[in-house]
């Protein structure tokens, strides 16, 4: 995604990504991110959870109307507390 926010920003356009991997995107540099500790497929938060989807997809459209550098990774507040799916992924993933 960040080749193409970098596409759109030098077209004019506002764009924010939404990532729950914060290494990649040191490594991609979008021009905005935020970054939830989310389990993967579950970025907006868990099935139905329909308040904290819309709170997660507010506060990232939020972001878009502020000043931020080039760069900028926003840590969000929202913490995915229902179990140990992300831990779990992490680890497979580090394997």
């Amino acid at each position: 995604m960040g080749l193409l926010q970098r596409v759109f920003d030098a077209c004019g356009l506002t764009t924010v990504s939404l990532t729950t991997l914060r290494e990649y995107t040191e490594f991609v540099k979008p021009s905005l991110a935020a970054y939830l500790e989310h389990p993967f497929g579950f970025t907006l938060g868990d099935i139905k959870d329909e308040n904290t989807q819309m709170d997660i997809l507010k506060t990232v459209l939020n972001l878009t109307t502020e000043d931020h550098a080039a760069g900028t990774i926003i840590d969000l507040p929202y913490r995915w507390t229902r179990d140990d799916l992300r831990e779990m992924q992490l680890q497979k993933l580090r394997k």
